[in-house]
């Protein structure tokens, strides 16, 4: 392999692919996070609703109780419908995905570094294809992910 090879090779690697993992696995948990948070919050909001019933109902309890045992599960069906309507559980699964292709892309890469002559060449066509194929494939998954989510919205199912 060349030293133009070489440098190439490192550069696209570093600016390009290992650049783009970072961004896919901050994403990645970042939707996971935010997913797991509205998760928890509807469950304590749930449990909320349980003690706030069980209180309104013993002997016509206090009426900040019964008030509360209809607020709180009204809240926790906005707060899963945010989470469905961000589908923050399908946007992580996208980047992991690309994470997880990127990171199969690496022996292309690492096998390309060390060969020699036309068929260094090649081998690191083949694998800048591969991740700029990658990258492609996680794109047009939006598409199909916001047509997905109006028809949704829609009541399409």
């Amino acid at each position: 392999m060349s030293d133009r090879q070489k440098q190439f090779l490192a550069l696209y690697r570093a600016c390009r692919q290992k650049d783009q993992v970072g961004f896919y696995r901050m994403r990645s948990e970042e939707f996971e996070k935010a997913r797991s948070q509205a998760i928890y919050l509807t469950a304590i909001l749930m449990a909320l609703t349980a003690i706030a019933s069980l209180t309104a109902a013993k002997l016509f309890g206090p009426k900040w109780a019964a008030v509360l045992s209809v607020f709180l599960p009204a809240l926790a069906a906005a707060l899963t419908a945010y989470n469905s309507l961000y589908s923050f559980e399908t946007q992580s699964k996208l980047y992991r995905d690309a994470l997880n292709a990127l990171g199969e892309t690496e022996e292309i890469g690492y096998d390309a570094e060390q060969t020699a002559g036309a068929e260094a060449e090649v081998k690191i066509g083949d694998y800048v294809n591969q991740v700029e194929w990658i990258f492609r494939k996680e794109q047009s998954q939006w598409g199909q992910l916001i047509g997905e989510n109006k028809r949704n919205l829609d009541g399409g199912g």
